[in-house]
């Protein structure tokens, strides 16, 4: 199942610096009435089926024995997470939750989402309206497919054979399935985060292939549950091999990706300028970079402590997320130094795309808890363009970084070229 930046999951949806203010009325309003949709939606869905489970529902030992052990199965594969670019990852605990939908009363069902969430939910320990949403999505998802299975299984005349609707009908549970877990997902996280559909990766088909594959397998698992339950070790044994497989991506991310920021690292940076600047060679192709320093990152770590100063870099990289196009290449170069490669750029436009961004980053608060006030930090900015200021890639750093050197010396919090004067300042 795919998540950002778990499973079905949403993080604290706007990085604000984990700070005492931090809390569902800080997040914004689309955002709010968005999560208090999903619960109001949740709760109607819930409540005849818990009404029902109250009043004791009939049910066998045998339907509470198949939800205890796909239920505790979940659970334990939820804990497994496989990270992937860009800011998703994957839980195989997707494959025992389409079982538990095509195997278990609806009465059952409504619980399934509480029990997988309860481990992640005591490690992680999520705020309250995050893990809610987390609960409320995999509960609208299960019960969803469950009804798309079993409302294609009461059309059998149509298909002609029971084993011909039995396979329509898990293909209706998988795509109901994916297709409601993905668009919940995108439409927080662009409430959330700012992001459009397209950044989220949801819609992308790697990410919709591999959720299918899950969920498929899922169908294997109630398939062989009911017909033959010697044969569910072969369903759950490719299990281990989509895990590795979905951990293939995650090291080639780990071995591009700063730890700290989530931006790109220097060692991707130069790889990419690399190949940037001969393509930009080759067909005459305007090309910029942008180095970026925080200042005074030392006097904000002296003053409220390390954790502040992590703080402030991660919500600089957000802005950075939020100002840049998706084919731009944002990097943190090193301590407090940022660079940023602008593929089909020239020096103007890339004064505008410098200047937005450090006015971006002037303008925002960071709270954390070891400062009763709100922390504000600015950057010094320097802009350097293929092939007016170099057409080398150190070359062009370098006078990038010597343009933002030029910028600290005139006050900080300005946006300098390497072949121009003073452009902004605050």
């Amino acid at each position: 199942m795919t998540s950002i930046p778990s499973d079905n999951h949403v993080e604290a949806p706007v990085e604000r610096g984990a700070g005492r203010r931090a809390g569902f009325r800080s997040e914004p309003r689309a955002a709010r009435i968005l999560l208090l949709i999903v619960f109001g939606t949740a709760l109607a869905v819930t409540a005849p089926f818990l009404e029902s489970l109250s009043r004791g529902a009939g049910l066998d030992g045998d339907a509470w024995f198949t939800f205890g052990v796909l239920g505790l199965a979940a659970a334990i594969a939820h804990l497994f997470v496989v990270h992937a670019p860009p800011n998703q990852s994957y839980h195989t605990s997707v494959v025992f939750l389409i079982a538990a939908a095509l195997l278990l009363p609806p009465e059952l069902l409504v619980l399934i989402g509480i029990l997988v969430n309860i481990p992640e939910w005591l490690k992680e320990r999520y705020r309250w309206y995050i893990q809610g949403f987390n609960i409320c999505n995999y509960t609208l998802n299960t019960l969803a497919a469950a009804a798309a299975f079993h409302a294609v299984r009461t059309v059998e005349s149509l298909f002609g054979s029971e084993d011909v609707v039995t396979a329509a009908a898990g293909v209706a549970a998988c795509v109901t399935f994916v297709g409601l877990n993905h668009t919940l997902l995108a439409l927080m996280l662009h409430f959330s985060r700012g992001r459009s559909f397209r950044e989220t990766g949801l819609f992308s088909g790697d990410s919709i292939s591999v959720d299918l594959v899950l969920t498929t397998l899922g169908v294997a698992l109630a398939t062989f549950w009911t017909a033959n339950p010697w044969l569910i070790p072969i369903a759950i044994a490719p299990l281990l091999v989509v895990h590795r497989s979905l951990s293939v991506p995650q090291l080639q991310a780990e071995a591009r990706i700063d730890p700290k920021t989530g931006l790109y690292n220097a060692r991707y940076f130069a790889s990419a300028l690399s190949d940037e600047l001969g393509r930009a060679s080759r067909f005459g192709r305007p090309l910029s970079v942008i180095m970026a320093d925080l200042d005074l990152l030392r006097d904000i770590n002296n003053t409220h402590g390390h954790l502040a100063g992590d703080a402030v870099l991660k919500g600089i990289a957000e802005l950075f997320r939020q100002q840049l196009r998706h084919y731009d290449v944002p990097a943190r170069f090193g301590g407090e130094e940022f660079s940023i490669l602008l593929p089909e750029t020239p020096p103007e436009q890339a004064l505008e795309i410098a200047e937005r961004i450090r006015g971006a980053v002037a303008a925002r608060t960071y709270d954390v808890e070891t400062s009763r006030e709100a922390i504000r930090a600015t950057v010094s900015i320097g802009v350097a363009a293929f092939p007016k200021d170099a057409t080398g890639a150190n070359d062009l750093v370098h006078q990038a970084d010597l343009a933002v050197y030029r910028a600290k010396l005139q006050g900080r919090n300005r946006v300098v070229g390497a072949s121009a004067e003073l452009l902004a300042a605050s």
